[in-house]
């Protein structure tokens, strides 16, 4: 796909990730997972982010999400909190019991059901103990351990299938999912790419990122690669749709472990592209809130 990407924000961050376009208050959010930065900044700001609202929270922080009401709920390194509408942190809802102390957050949405879904992943060793988390007003379970890098989270339209990402073993899985909260056993979908990130556009196509090859890949509901698009830096970290009419695609990146040599050849590592009418996305799940897409017809929502 010959599209050229606009540079949306160019600050730059060591890492972006949890890109997401808050209707509330029509700006596009995202985190710094290294500098422990929340940023929310209008579509005319400037490119250097001189307009955004940026607010430091304790590093890592891997996620935030919308909750009921205002505010947010985030992801930080082993715990998960609530935020006010300024972004500063409100409550500690939540703490995750690590296997070892070289594993953090990773990935976080919330699902059709109004739960947050959260990854971990070990930033050490490289050995598959980190898992996925599920919090709802019940508290924080464990979903599932055995992952390396757990990453890249989507939902169909009912909720009764989930897609998630190990990035570690190169596959974006898909199982069963549903309103109780259980996981299916998991079934590859998407294999052979170090996918980050993953978003699902109203014609149920998938986008996503490719860790460290500057690229993301479009592919249909059979997980087929049917196009691709580039960003001139390596590190491709978050996808995701916004503006006002969800026609946006953005494209979040990193400069995290690139060497001064690398930074240089790529200069714009770590801001967030931008690509216009591609296709239109959905709206982002909100925390304590169930989807009425994914609400059974006539139950209340």
């Amino acid at each position: 796909m010959d599209v050229q990407p606009q540079v949306f924000r160019d600050t730059p961050a060591i890492l972006v990730e949890s890109i997401w376009w808050d209707a509330r208050t029509d700006e596009l959010v995202w985190v710094d997972i290294a500098a422990g930065t929340l940023h929310r900044g209008p579509l005319d700001g400037a490119v250097d982010g001189s307009d955004d609202r940026v607010t430091e929270l304790p590093p890592p922080l891997s996620a935030v999400q919308p909750r009921v009401g205002s505010g947010y709920i985030a992801a930080l390194g082993d715990r998960i909190v609530t935020l006010d509408e300024d972004g500063l942190i409100a409550e500690t809802v939540a703490r995750i019991d690590h296997a070892h102390a070289g594993m953090r957050s990773n990935e976080a949405k919330v699902d059709p059901f109004g739960r947050f879904l959260v990854g971990s992943m070990n930033t050490t060793t490289g050995e598959p103990d980190a898992a996925l988390y599920l919090l709802d007003d019940t508290g924080l379970r464990t979903l599932l351990g055995g992952f390396g890098v757990a990453n890249g989270f989507e939902w169909s339209d009912d909720g009764r299938t989930v897609y998630l990402t190990d990035t570690a073993v190169k596959t974006v899985y898909r199982a069963a999912y549903g309103e109780d909260g259980r996981l299916g056993p998991l079934e590859p979908f998407l294999v052979d790419y170090d996918s980050d990130g993953l978003a699902l556009d109203t014609d149920g196509r998938f986008w996503n990122g490719v860790s460290g090859a500057g690229t993301v890949l479009r592919w249909g509901p059979d997980g087929a690669v049917e196009d691709r698009l580039t960003v001139p830096v390596p590190g491709v970290t978050s996808v995701a749709f916004g503006g006002p009419d969800l026609s946006m695609l953005f494209v979040g990146t990193s400069r995290d472990g690139l060497s001064e040599d690398e930074l240089e050849r790529a200069p714009l590592s770590g801001a967030i592209f931008r690509f216009d009418g591609l296709a239109t996305g959905r709206p982002v799940h909100t925390y304590g809130r169930r989807s009425t897409a994914a609400a059974p017809a006539g139950t209340p929502t």
